[in-house]
């Protein structure tokens, strides 16, 4: 079956062995209930990518597309394996936790164009159709109401992990890393069993973040004038997101910034706010309470992030709605409706972001809308005060992060 929807040679970007080395680096070859499958989406299909053509390990991928109805190839899919291998098939056995999660998170996760990931909409339409002490499937029953809001995010690059001390854009993972980075796990497994096997292996994940580095620039870089910038960026900037250059002197302050300071979108820290049947059914569940031990403990505020790569993982904010740190730096560049081409050669490393095309309204999936709630281009105008120098000053340090 795989075989059929991958056609031609495939690039082996993680330099894999065996049958893996076959397929796209986003799926992994394992056995399960006596046969080989090819599972799901690894961490690789929403931390990957590539710019200007090469292929990033641990960026955050831009190119998803969530406006698509999955649910009919997850039905269509499920038909066919029934049909070539029968009910009673470890093929089909092997299929179903896949395709029963699938059915029941699809109707929940639809976004209103491309670019932008509904990672914690998909684990709460998960967890809520699981028992939270063993996390087995509560027989097609909802254990809490899935509240009817859609919601997305950029997607964050993984070598940031190693410096923070809470995760997620509002900081709201706390304790063991672990058991925080496993959690879409619970679209699948089958119970906590199987979920203590996947915990077992994620020390050597998280072992492999810590050693993640971020990417370099790959342009040349105006020394004297980042030299500027990084004088003003030290000045006006590190307080939030840290100093950088040799690792004896880097400090990252991990600081959570109030929603009335950073004024940018607040759906993304209000819906976790306020959302309590999610959090209290994570803090309840296996997940946490097990050891080693985590919770979630939302907050309304954002975490100013770690700037390493920030060249690479445009576009901006944590709903990724400012294409480039032009606009980032100047709130008057930011376009209410931009497009771009999904192609990674259309990279711009003068600006540093995405190229993109303004319009007057939106024209298709391609089109970013920031009139949309949760959604908004507005806030973190802390580069409005900069003269047009400084701004170029601090974006060419920035390329040096």
């Amino acid at each position: 079956i795989f075989r059929l929807a991958v056609r031609g040679k495939v690039p082996n970007h993680l330099n894999q062995t065996g049958k893996s080395k076959k397929i796209p680096h986003v799926f992994n070859t394992f056995m399960e209930n006596g046969v080989e499958v090819v599972g799901g989406l690894n961490c690789f299909g929403c931390h990957s990518g590539k710019i200007d053509g090469e292929f990033i390990a641990g960026i955050g991928s831009t190119t998803s597309d969530y406006t698509l109805d999955n649910g009919k190839f997850f039905r269509r899919l499920e038909t066919f394996v029934k049909f070539r291998y029968g009910k009673k098939s470890g093929q089909y056995k092997a299929f179903l936790p896949l395709a029963r999660g699938s059915r029941f998170v699809e109707p929940y996760i639809g976004t209103p164009f491309k670019g932008i990931n509904p990672a914690f909409k998909l684990e709460e339409a998960a967890v809520a159709h699981r028992n939270p002490a063993d996390l087995t499937w509560a027989n097609d029953e909802q254990t809490f109401p899935i509240t009817s809001n859609f919601y997305a995010s950029d997607v964050p690059p993984l070598w940031n992990v190693k410096k923070k001390n809470a995760l997620y854009y509002n900081g709201m993972g706390r304790g063991d890393f672990t058991k925080l980075l496993m959690q879409v796990m619970v679209v699948a497994i089958e119970d906590s069993t199987e979920a203590r096997e996947i915990n077992n292996q994620f020390n050597d994940v998280l072992a492999w973040l810590n050693a993640l580095e971020a990417p370099k620039f790959p342009k040349p870089i105006d020394t004297k004038t980042a030299n500027f910038g990084k004088r003003i960026f030290e000045d006006a900037c590190s307080k939030c997101h840290g100093t950088y250059g040799k690792e004896e002197e880097e400090y990252y302050p991990n600081v959570l910034v109030g929603l009335d300071v950073v004024q940018t979108d607040s759906f993304y820290a209000l819906y976790s706010y306020k959302n309590t049947n999610f959090t209290n059914w994570l803090n309840s569940s296996w997940i946490m309470t097990s050891e080693p031990k985590a919770w979630v403990q939302p907050e309304l505020g954002y975490i100013a992030p770690p700037l390493d790569g920030i060249w690479a993982t445009a576009p901006y904010l944590h709903n990724g709605s400012i294409p480039n740190l032009e606009a980032l730096l100047n709130s008057k560049k930011r376009p209410t409706y931009w497009h771009r081409t999904f192609n990674d050669k259309d990279y711009d490393f003068e600006k540093i972001g995405w190229k993109y095309k303004a319009l007057p309204k939106s024209i298709s999936k391609n089109t970013y809308d920031t009139t949309i709630e949760g959604y908004g281009n507005y806030g973190h105008n802390f580069g409005d005060d900069f003269t047009d120098d400084q701004r170029m000053a601090v974006i060419e340090y920035l390329k040096t992060l």
